[in-house]
């Protein structure tokens, strides 16, 4: 039995679709079909259940998958600490976030007050960002609370209100409101971000939770999504954290009062991980940045 095999059998247990998950692996489906096969002729039982094109967990696989995260999640915290006790990383902060436009601010600032730290950011979707390369999980995520996997995340809150925002092009017909109920814009043609994004996620759910199918006739990153917007091309879902962000210059942005579903955004770290001097002393200045702001909107 191989590591690598643990790896695969891990990721397609967690999304139970082979040509998915083969392409996020980079590799073949075959390829990964033996690897799984092999595995499960190793063990001597089924570890998914094939119904026609479909495979699901089999019994035995939901119980080897418990077995098989937490050995994976143990080494990538292993490897994690020693990385972070190496004299060459003493130094290095590395934060993921998903998104770029939100955030900007914060970073700066620490950064900025903290030249002695290699503060090293990422933008993943949600795949990366809680299933990083043995070793290579970050010390902090920065995302919707929503997001994290159940009990593999200790966190602390940010911004516990953040609210959605309908962006508009000017001359918009709806340009001219200050609210609006997410329901009235069910015939809109919406951009939106790929669909392995946590915004994405997030208008999936909010157009749910309003009763209707969007009309989505294109997905694209946050610069494209917005220029596109700016064009008259169709309109967008953001949330009010991301509206002093460059790329939303020139929009008009409209609170969405229904469906009433605000985002918790938190920063957040694998359970029962040491956190370096510099974890610790970003985590200080994030609770401590973000505290200000709210203590500011509240008043």
């Amino acid at each position: 039995m191989k590591l690598q095999q643990l790896h695969y059998f891990k990721a397609l247990a967690e999304r139970e679709h082979l040509f998915q998950t083969a392409t996020e692996l980079y590799i073949s489906p075959p390829a990964l079909s033996t690897a799984i096969s092999r595995l499960e002729e190793e063990l001597g039982v089924p570890l998914f259940d094939r119904v026609g094109r479909n495979i699901r967990l089999s019994e035995n696989g939901k119980k080897f998958y418990l077995h098989v995260t937490n050995i994976i999640n143990e080494l990538e915290l292993a490897c994690a600490e020693l990385k972070a006790e190496s004299p060459m990383n003493l130094n290095i902060l590395n934060v993921y976030t998903s998104t770029n436009i939100s955030w900007g601010s914060a970073f700066e600032e620490f950064v900025y007050r903290n030249p002695h730290i290699a503060f090293n950011h990422q933008v993943a979707d949600n795949q990366r960002l809680f299933s990083g390369d043995q070793g290579t999980q970050p010390d902090f995520i920065i995302t919707a609370l929503s997001d994290a996997p159940a009990g593999q995340y200790e966190y602390k809150v940010l911004i516990p209100n953040d609210p959605p925002v309908l962006a508009v092009y000017e001359g918009h017909r709806f340009c001219g409101r200050l609210e609006i109920s997410l329901r009235e814009a069910y015939h809109e043609p919406f951009i939106v971000p790929p669909s392995t994004y946590s915004i994405r996620r997030y208008f999936d759910t909010m157009c749910d939770l309003a009763g209707f199918t969007p009309n989505i006739v294109t997905e694209a990153d946050v610069q494209l999504r917005m220029r596109l917007v700016k064009k008259g091309m169709g309109i967008t879902l953001s949330t009010r954290l991301a509206t002093s962000a460059p790329a939303l210059v020139g929009l008009r942005l409209i609170d969405v009062v229904d469906p009433v579903y605000p985002r918790v955004q938190v920063i957040l770290w694998r359970k029962g991980r040491s956190l370096s001097p510099q974890a610790r002393e970003f985590l200080d200045f994030m609770c401590d940045y973000y505290s200000q702001a709210n203590s500011g909107e509240a008043n």
